[in-house]
């Protein structure tokens, strides 16, 4: 029987750094838009934090989880084939890709308790 490989790729993936190097990106969320080979990380900000002059364009947003809490997030551009102008939109739907990402490891973590409960 034959099998078909499937060569293509989605929108949005997950960069996973893990090798015979070890864990390289652990405890790191790194993000890339295939169509523009960019790179972008993402970061979880408490009240502590203080971003002044980043070396790379950033972008701030609040996001808030399936427990109503308010998340200060940020948004860190590494790399880009893509135009200046374009960039902004990318960033943007970035940010809601993750904004999903999370819902759906809340909502998984919410059903495994659940699940351990009953």
């Amino acid at each position: 029987m034959e099998k078909e490989l499937d060569l293509s790729l989605p929108e949005w993936v997950f960069l996973d750094g893990n090798s015979h190097l070890g864990n390289l990106l652990e405890g790191r969320d790194i993000l890339q838009h295939i169509q523009s080979y960019t790179i972008l990380e993402l970061f979880m900000l408490d009240e502590d934090t203080i971003v002044s002059n980043p070396p790379v364009k950033v972008k701030e947003f609040n996001y808030t989880n399936v427990f109503g809490e308010n998340e200060k997030h940020l948004i860190a551009l590494h790399f880009s084939l893509a135009d200046d102008n374009e960039i902004d939109r990318i960033m943007d739907e970035a940010i809601e890709f993750y904004r999903k990402f999370v819902d759906w490891e809340d909502q998984s973590l919410i059903i495994e308790e659940t699940s351990k409960d009953n």
